[in-house]
């Protein structure tokens, strides 16, 4: 059972030194000093930085895959569109702490495995919002819906993002409805 709380006690370290120093500004001394652990030590619980890296980022690019399971390539919008979208949304919010960071972070966008399952995951929101339509405008503005979802959790600091779920839906709605129009 120590073991398993040494791990968890780094992951929450990694976090903070990544969120304080970015992934590639981050050495393992700095994840481990904090915790009264030598380099060494960090071994007998896990791999390497890059697995803590793992350990954070997996179980939310697990959800956020989660959310888009059994969503049709063309959900029939507002009610198909408008649940995924929550479900998608409620992610978000569940790892606010973590979404703060990661869109913060280019090392973690970029990287080979987990960067790409995001941007899959963002790429079948993208398509599902613009339906069959592949124009630069109906492109833009279904990433202009991921920003409306990703940026007040990100940038509103301040405010309750989950008490202001529904003007957040609200907000990215009216975007998909402009996409759609188009």
């Amino acid at each position: 059972m120590a073991r398993r709380n040494r791990k968890q006690e780094l992951v929450v370290a990694a976090l903070a030194s990544f969120q304080e120093k970015g992934y590639e500004g981050t050495s393992v001394a700095d994840i481990v000093d904090g915790l009264g652990m030598s380099k060494a030590a960090l071994g007998y619980h896990v791999e390497s930085k890059e697995q803590l890296l793992f350990e954070l980022v997996e179980p939310f690019i697990v959800d956020l895959e989660s959310s888009l399971d059994g969503l049709p390539r063309h959900p029939a919008w507002p009610e198909e569109g408008s649940y995924f979208l929550t479900r998608y949304l409620d992610v978000l919010l569940n790892h606010r702490e973590l979404v703060i960071w990661v869109d913060a972070d280019k090392a973690v966008l970029e990287h080979a495995i987990l960067g790409r399952r995001l941007a899959e995951a963002n790429r079948r929101v993208r398509e599902a919002i613009r339906g069959d339509n592949r124009s630069a405008a109906a492109r833009l503005g279904a990433a202009a819906v991921l920003g409306t979802l990703w940026r007040p959790l990100r940038s509103l600091t301040d405010i309750d993002a989950a008490g202001e779920k529904a003007a957040i839906l609200a907000a990215a709605m009216a975007v998909v409805e402009t996409v759609r129009a188009s």
